[in-house]
Order: structure tokens, then sequence, then C-alpha cells
């Protein structure tokens, strides 16, 4: 039985419009077995029983479902031919409205289309292959995910593996830059696919990353630096396949002429677009496109990754820059020195045996901010010696250091905006010799490396007291690597380091005074510097996170606020909009969703967050972006 004859019988809307989802799922992902689940008759049909059950309802036209659901099409009938690449070389035979550019520019536009390849399959039961792929960095190239999916899957822990395949074998994928028009069956251009780095979930842009073997001496693709105009010159370079279930079969004929799964040029002009992070074009595309280069006809440069198409309507494309910031996320990899013995100065135990550390009751008897429970990380906790605890105190604050990733889990300052002076900066990095040194790390980490160190406690948090050598002690305590925490140099860091500015600003923050935990946000998936393969590394942190705690000074009562440094991970739950990937941006959140990311307990302290009592589903009340102090919810 067909999936739409499944859900005619069922009236509910969220159902009907899964069951509907489900079929269009499969028939992306395997057309071959799927396609007659979801002819274009069927999303008609069932858009039209879905209104009759619901009259009331908003119900998506079939256009918009479709053009969510990763068609290819063809969009025009004239003007956009799709040309075959034969022997590496683009054979203009067709009408085109900026034909004379695509002539002035083709050895540009040759070149780029020979980094471009199939994404053939081995063992998989049904497939030759899945789409498109291009090269993108040294040994990285990208695809859709829709076509990633077809031969990968991943544990629910960021990451993935090759997928069973037939034969009791798990499938295996390559890209092949040849398969052209008349092409001598002899001749090999390939690619491997040795890993699956990165694919990305279903409120992120249909992207993935794999790492390949690529031929001797190939370069990867150029990007632009510009984006894309719309009635700019621009040509998608892929690899169609038959798709007549998605588009006229006769049309299809006319502009294939019944030739499919070599590698074609379609040139096409931009259209505007609505979509964040999407651009649009009326190139000619069909299934096996999906993870297309589309490409500026002037420059031969990538504009994007091509991942959808709507047939007589347009095509859809992810912006150059969005695929770039996530390959710049994956990729934190650098030759650092993390092996042998430390060079670092070290303070000894005895230096800092003085310390008090951080004060859960700093901002009254009655209003206790106590440090969280650690849960999942009690047994991860760094032991700190003399003694069998793992509170590392210092002055005016603490850090808990996590043993197996060998940075700080959580720091936590009280800070007195009354008692603060203005220190010049004197401090010099030191390991804590508190601390066994395989549980820290000095400053190999960020030598000859876009990694920046920084400061979880600001130098100045702690830069105060009744005198100046308190003060003094508090700022040059926060210089201890246990303080720091890896920091891409991407990473836009204005207003997160200036929250804490923001409160103590407040026209009711109490005497100016507060306390405020910080630290990152802990994944198996986060990027790895190490030495060289195989050996040790460590993992960079995409994410941080920080609590606040103050009095409300009309009040008295307390106000816990919570904020994460993001690239969107962490929200991506919330809402779609909430995908920024590509630009760091601090948003104020509830405590419960850093507890759900960090594997904390924060207690009683969610009581006081002024966004506790926030939809999970409303993005506009569940997160604030801060842009300064006028953002902030106290």
């Amino acid at each position: 039985m067909r999936q739409i004859d499944l859900v005619r019988e069922n009236s509910d809307k969220k159902k009907f419009e899964a069951a509907v989802e489900t079929a269009l799922d499969r028939a992306r992902h395997d057309p071959r077995t799927a396609e007659a689940d979801v002819a274009g008759d069927d999303l008609e049909e069932a858009t039209e029983v879905l209104r009759g059950a619901l009259p009331s309802a908003r119900i998506d036209t079939p256009k918009k479902a479709e053009a969510s659901f990763m068609a290819e099409a063809i969009i025009l009938e004239e003007l956009r031919p799709a040309w075959f690449i034969k022997d590496d070389a683009i054979e203009i035979g067709g009408n085109y409205d900026r034909i004379d550019l695509v002539r002035n520019n083709q050895a540009e536009l040759n070149e780029t289309a020979r980094r471009v390849g199939r994404v053939d399959l081995i063992f998989h039961p049904t497939l030759d292959y899945a789409g498109t792929g291009w090269l993108l960095a040294d040994d990285i190239a990208v695809t859709n995910r829709h076509v990633a999916q077809v031969f990968a899957s991943g544990d629910g822990f960021g990451r993935w593996d090759f997928a069973q395949g037939a034969f009791d074998r798990k499938m295996e994928a390559r890209l092949d830059f040849l398969h052209q028009f008349a092409q001598d069956d002899s001749a090999r251009r390939r690619a491997d696919v040795v890993e699956v780095l990165y694919i990305a979930g279903p409120e992120e842009p249909d992207f993935a990353f794999v790492r390949v073997v690529p031929p001797a001496g190939m370069e990867p693709v150029e990007f632009s630096d510009r984006l894309v105009e719309p009635g700019q010159p621009i040509a998608a370079i892929g690899y169609p396949a038959w798709d007549g279930r998605r588009n006229d079969p006769q049309l299809m004929e006319q502009l294939f002429g019944g030739i499919y799964g070599v590698k074609r040029f379609s040139p096409g002009l931009a259209r505007a677009s609505s979509r964040r992070h999407v651009f649009e074009s009326d190139y000619t595309s069909l299934g096996g496109n999906s993870g297309s280069a589309v490409i500026d006809i002037a420059t031969g440069k990538a504009l994007g990754l091509h991942f959808a198409g709507l047939f007589r309507d347009t095509n859809y494309a992810v912006e150059a820059p969005i695929v770039q910031a996530a390959l710049r996320r994956i990729t934190t990899q650098v030759a650092v020195p993390l092996e042998g013995p430390s060079a670092d100065p070290v303070s000894s135990p005895e230096s800092l045996a003085d310390r008090a550390g951080y004060q859960a009751d700093f901002l009254g008897p009655e209003l206790e901010v106590a440090l969280p429970g650690f849960g999942e990380w009690q047994d991860d906790l760094a032991p700190v010696s003399p003694g069998n605890g793992s509170e590392l105190k210092y002055t005016h604050f603490s850090v808990i250091q996590s043993a197996s990733r060998r940075l700080p889990l959580l720091t936590a300052v009280n800070i007195d905006g009354d008692k603060a002076l203005n220190l010049k900066r004197k401090g010099t990095w030191r390991l804590d010799g508190r601390l066994e040194e395989e549980h820290q790390i000095g400053n190999a980490l960020y030598s000859k490396n876009p990694i920046d160190r920084g400061h979880l406690v600001r130098r100045m948090d702690p830069g105060w007291g009744d005198t100046r050598e308190e003060a003094q002690q508090g700022e040059l305590d926060s210089f201890h690597y246990t303080n720091s925490a890896p920091q891409h140099a991407h990473l836009n860091q204005r207003d997160w380091l200036g929250l804490e500015d923001y409160i103590l600003g407040s026209a009711t923050t109490r005497g100016f005074s507060a306390c405020v935990m910080t630290g990152p946000v802990f994944r198996d998936s986060d990027p790895e510097l190490r030495a060289q393969p195989g050996a040790e590394g460590v993992k960079i942190p995409r994410e941080y996170w920080k609590v606040a705690a103050m009095v409300n000074d009309d009040t008295g009562a307390l106000s816990v606020t919570g904020y994460v440094l993001s690239q969107g991970e962490m929200l991506a739950g919330l809402t779609e909009a909430a995908f920024i990937l590509g630009e760091y941006k601090t948003y104020q959140v509830r405590l419960s969703l850093i507890e759900s990311a960090t594997g904390m307990d924060f207690g009683a302290l969610k009581d006081f967050d002024p966004l506790a009592g926030a939809e999970e589903s409303l993005f506009g009340q569940a997160a604030f972006e801060v842009a300064g102090p006028e953002s902030l919810q106290l």
C-alpha cells in the first residue's frame, strides 16, 4: 500500500503531515524504490484530502511541501541548456542569454569542473550513485546531507559511519571526477571517501563533509569572495539523473536527449531569495544534481551548494559563506607539540595555599549561589593536591577542572564592582602545581595555530579588594591555564566579554555585585587539535555558557540569568531560525537549556531565572540575542 493510502484514513493533521513527510523522505534518499509513493499527483491529492478532513486548518500547498523536501527540477524550457562536459571541456552547443561570457571564461570554468565528481556507491543494494560532490579543501569534499545519508548514518552523538549495505558489507563511496559523455571506460580520476566528517542536522542547511584521498595534484574549488546578486550569470556543475516523476519526461528528453548520469554544465541566472542563507536560480537540474557546485560564470569560483529545486519554479543553493564557516568549524586540526615535558612556569601549591576561592554567600547569607551539581562529570573532576577535593581556589574565584578534557569544566567568580580597580595587565600564564600536569594544558596548545587563549574568568573580574595588593593578586591569579579555554580566532567575543559590564551596569543591580559561572560545552563531536595523525589530541569546545546571579535592588530578590556564546547548535531545538552557523553570537537563554547541554544541575537557581516560564517553541521568549545592555532580560 502506498504511503498516501495509509494516511488518507488519518484525520489528525500532525500524523497526516508526518506520513507525507516520511514518504517524501524515502523518495529523496532512495528514489528508485520510493519515487512512486510521492509522485506529483499524490502531493496534490494529499493536500486535498487533508483540507477536506480539516477545513479550518492552514495547509501548505504542494508547491511549498515539495520545495522543502529536496527535489531537483527543470525551470525553463528555453535558454537553459545542460551542456555536456567532455574531455574536461564544456561543449557549448545550445542557446543561453550570456553565452559569450561562458566562451570568454571557458578555461577557468573547465578547471573548476574538473574538481566536481559523481558520488558513486559500492555495496548499495539498488543505487550506483547518490548525487554530486566537489573538493573544497585539500582532502575534504562537500555534498548534500540527503546525499550523504544514502551511504552513512550517525550514532546520535556527532559521529558518523558507513551504513550497512548488500552482501553483509558496509557501503563505500567515492568521488569520480570523470563520468563524462562518450568517455573512455578505462579512464580513472577518483577520490575514495575514507571518513564521514559531518552531516548537518535537520535544522541546518543541507550539507555534509567527507574526507577523501584526492588524485595527485588536484586543487580545491576556490570560493568567490562576493555574495550572489539577482541577475548574476551562474551555473550548476553536476550529474543529473533521470527524474521523470518530478519533471515532464518529454521536456527532459528535449533537454537531455535521454543521456543521464554524466557531467553537465547548466547555466542560468540568479534570483532574489527570501530564504535565509539560500539563493535561487533558474538553471536546469534533475535528481543527481544534489550537491552540485554552483559557480560564478565570470570567475569560475564557487558561490554555493545546490540542494533543491521545484519544477518550473526555482532551484535552491546554500550560500558559500555558510559552507565555508561550517568547514572552518570542523577543521580545527593543526600540528602542535602536545607531547613531552612542559616548559611553562608553574605556581607552587605553597604559593596558592592562602586563596579563599569563590564564596557562595557573597551576595548575602540568605541569597546563596552554590556551585551546580556535576552529574555525569562527577567522576571526571581532576583531583587537587593537597587534599581530596576538586576545587582550585584562587583570589575571588574558583575553577573545577575536567581530567579527561584537560580544560576547565567550570569557573566561578565573585565580582564587587564598587571595589574594582583599574589595573595594568601584568599577568604571565602559568600552570597550577596543585594539579597533575596530565590534567592541564599549557602554551603548547596555543602555538602556531588559529587558536586563541581565552580567559573564562576575565582578568578584571577578580581584580577588586580593600587594597590594591588584593586586587592585583586576583588579576594575576586569572593567568593560570586552568582559567584558559581555547577559542578559535573567528569567534566574536565582543558582547560575550561585555556581559559582566552590562549586568553590573544595570540600574537595578544592588551594589554592582554579581556571582558569575562560566564554562565550555563539551561534546564528543568537538574538533580536535593533535600533534600528528594518531597522536593524542585536545578537543576544542565550540560553544560556551555563562550563568550570572545578582540582587535586584528594587525588590531585594535574586535574579539568575543564563547565556550562551554559540553558532546555533545549542539553540537548534528551539527553532530553525536559531541556526546561525558561520557567526558566533551571544544569547540569553533559560538555565534549563544550559543544564541539558552540559549535564550539570543548577538546582534552586532555576527558580530565579526570568526566562524560566518561557515556552520552548517560542524563540522570541526562550532566547534573546544580546547586542548590548538593552537586550538583557533581568
